[in-house]
């Protein structure tokens, strides 16, 4: 094909071939353009699920959504794990503060029992035969009992308690029963084993419910310091028994029966294997006992190792009642108790440091976490907000970014196409590529010269617009029939064109035929035009076309032309100077190659010869007359001129209004025109 024709262009490269395809716009050659908004624009369909064309709305609100829900995922687990991490704190600190009021609550119940041991233990005394005068020793426990009772804030009875024991039922009931029993004590209504068998049953209570209490509490991390405390409280309880036991012992000389003895032992024997458990437990335990009995001034120990002895070596056979011995066991049975009660305190105020301890480090995990949930509800509409911000502002460069690419494809197609208007196709894509485009020599080829006569006299009758649309519409005409056949427009000046078949691409011996054909297309719908501001004002072609050889090559840096050079050219000239309006003019070279292909009729012209070749010689020419096959293409003269027509093949050049318009004659002879006012310029 010859001139574009205002048809998109785009080159293709296959097997080292340049090969120009018509049907895409040229964003290959585009390297600014991005390849993914060129992918969109070029295949807007291509969609899959969920897939939309991001240049769109839709598009834009689901590229959008996804992105927020790929920053939504972390953030929502985020905002999960604090509130996982809060709770879990929470509930921890709730567990801890039970355990804390379980850990207070045995304390309390331990500091009891030891007022109620130190209270058994002097009433147990006082009806004893080593009691001394005064009786200020055993109501001088009494106030501490009822203070330790006071402290207790729960009073945590069972039901199975209730039926034996009644008086449990409040604690007021409690201290009124305890308060009666001492209203009544006396030497001589009561016996050291009725004492403690009172005191013993209620210490019994008690220590159910440190043992419930502590058992309450699941451990919570501080199991085995609660077992201690729990075992040092027990093996207290016990070796209080065993004091009782043995001042009675040395007091008389012998126990009452073999049964007392056999409870001895095991009190003795219980209290000190709680106490030795009770280090195993927890290191607290020989840290508070080596500290204070390093305090002490006499070895109370061996005393009591040594009593221990004289009970066991003398338990059967009995001995002189011993009033200093019973008073030497006594005293140091309670030194240690006290040691141990004050270890009970210590191990009681170190249970209680560390929760509070493990609370203030709650506190403090709690405030953590209630920052970090309150930063992740703030800045998650934050992100939110930047990130939707972010890709809306992204998603308005890549539509901006594609809207500059359609106006530079737009543009690049008015390149194109000046391009492709100056210069063959495949001489064009050799350029576009950056080859060489080499002149060439060509044996064969047609040239052919067209002008319309009287053009000149038309436009200087004529305003400029009119001149502007009358040629418009002309060479619409033109380049219509000329997109029709394998012709090159190779130059237009005025109202002269330049064309050639077999150049640059040859085409054998078709170049005669095809300007032949050409030749009488643009005779036969030229006579079917008027000047569209003058009616019955028609135009007239004069056409003269050779065959020979040329050479041909791009020309000129700034501005590239094709041309021709040779012979050929000034004899095509020459010819169609030399023709007549409304005839095809052709030279010997011509007139035998279409002899020789066929279908052509033509007539010698017998009035005149032009001048002389360049060898000296005068040239015979003919009159290309008809073709055996010869058809218009438009099935009606107006078609050549309608709107479509125009705004398709040349939509680039004219972007709102159509300037070329051309006015056809209608009901007319195609070879005579009968108007008696009819005239040709």
């Amino acid at each position: 094909m010859a001139s574009p024709g205002g048809n998109l262009y785009r080159e293709v490269v296959e097997d080292g071939q340049v090969r120009v395809d018509n049907s895409q716009s040229s964003f290959g050659s585009l390297s600014q353009v991005d390849d993914t908004v060129r992918d969109l624009l070029l295949h807007p369909n291509e969609i899959g699920r969920c897939r939309e064309n991001p240049l769109t709305e839709k598009g834009k609100r689901i590229q959008l959504a996804k992105m927020l829900l790929l920053i939504l995922v972390p953030i929502l687990s985020l905002a999960v794990l604090a509130g996982i991490d809060l709770h879990n704190i929470a509930l921890n600190n709730r567990l801890n503060v039970e355990v804390r009021n379980v850990i207070r609550f045995s304390r309390d119940i331990g500091v009891l029992l030891s007022c109620l041991q130190r209270e058994r233990d002097m009433v147990a005394l006082f009806v004893s035969a080593i009691s001394p005068e005064q009786d200020s020793f055993v109501t001088a426990t009494f106030p501490q009992t009822d203070e330790a009772l006071d402290e207790l804030q729960d009073w945590p009875v069972k039901t199975y308690v209730l039926t034996e024991l009644p008086y449990f039922r409040k604690k007021e009931d409690f201290k009124e029963y305890l308060a009666d029993h001492r209203r009544n004590l006396h030497r001589s209504n009561t016996t050291v084993y009725n004492e403690i068998d009172f005191y013993t049953d209620i210490l019994q209570i008690f220590i159910d419910w440190l043992y419930d209490s502590i058992g309450n509490s699941n451990g919570h991390g501080l199991w085995q310091t609660l077992v201690s405390y729990q075992l040092l409280i027990v093996s207290n309880v016990d070796i209080g028994i065993a004091r009782t036991l043995g001042s009675i012992f040395f007091a008389r000389g012998r126990f009452y029966s073999f049964d007392d003895y056999v409870w001895y032992l095991s009190k003795n024997d219980v209290g000190t294997w709680n106490f030795e458990a009770s280090k195993r437990y927890s290191p607290l335990i020989n840290s508070f006992y080596a500290e204070l009995v390093t305090t002490m001034d006499e070895n109370f120990v061996t005393t009591i190792t040594n009593l221990r002895q004289e009970i066991l070596n003398n338990a059967v056979d009995g001995l002189q009642p011993n009033f200093e011995a019973a008073t030497r066991w006594f005293d140091s049975m309670t030194v240690y108790i006290n040691i141990l009660e004050s270890m009970q305190s210590k191990m009681a105020d170190e249970i209680l440091l560390r929760l509070e301890s493990d609370l203030d480090n709650d506190t403090s995990s709690i405030a953590v976490s209630i920052c970090l949930v309150i930063i992740v509800i703030v800045t998650c509409p934050l992100i939110l907000r930047a990130f939707w911000s972010l890709t809306t502002d992204i998603q308005n460069y890549a539509l901006n970014l594609a809207s500059q690419t359609k106006a530079l494809n737009k543009q690049r197609k008015k390149s194109n196409w000046l391009l492709y208007s100056l210069l063959p196709k495949s001489l064009a894509a050799d350029l576009m590529l950056k080859r060489p485009a080499a002149p060439s020599h060509y044996d064969d080829v047609t040239v052919l010269f067209c002008d319309l006569e009287g053009l000149g006299y038309i436009c200087s009758q004529s305003s400029p617009n009119e001149v502007v649309e009358m040629m418009n519409g002309l060479y619409l005409v033109f380049d219509s029939c000329i997109d029709r056949y394998d012709v090159h427009n190779v130059e237009t000046l005025s109202g002269t064109f330049m064309l050639a078949s077999g150049v640059p691409n040859r085409n054998g011996t078709k170049h005669v035929t095809e300007i032949g054909g050409l030749a009488l297309d643009i005779v036969h719908h030229i006579n079917l035009l008027e000047v569209p501001h003058k009616p019955l004002c028609g135009f007239k072609v004069r056409i003269g076309f050779h065959t020979g050889p040329v050479v041909a090559g791009v020309v000129g840096l700034d501005i590239p032309r094709f041309c021709l050079f040779g012979d050929t050219v000034i004899t095509a000239s020459r010819l169609q100077t030399g023709g007549c309006a409304g005839r095809i003019h052709v030279s010997q070279a011509s007139y035998m190659a279409l002899l020789k292909e066929g279908g052509f009729y033509l007539m010698k012209r017998k009035d005149t010869k032009i001048g002389k070749d360049t060898k000296g010689s005068s040239i015979d020419t003919y009159w290309l007359v008809s073709r055996d096959d010869f058809k218009t293409h438009s099935t009606s003269p107006p078609y050549m001129c309608q709107y479509q027509e125009h705004k398709y093949t040349y939509e680039h050049m004219y972007v709102k209004t159509y300037t070329g318009r051309i006015q056809y004659r209608h009901g007319i002879n195609d070879r005579l025109w009968k108007h008696p006012n009819f005239t040709y310029l």
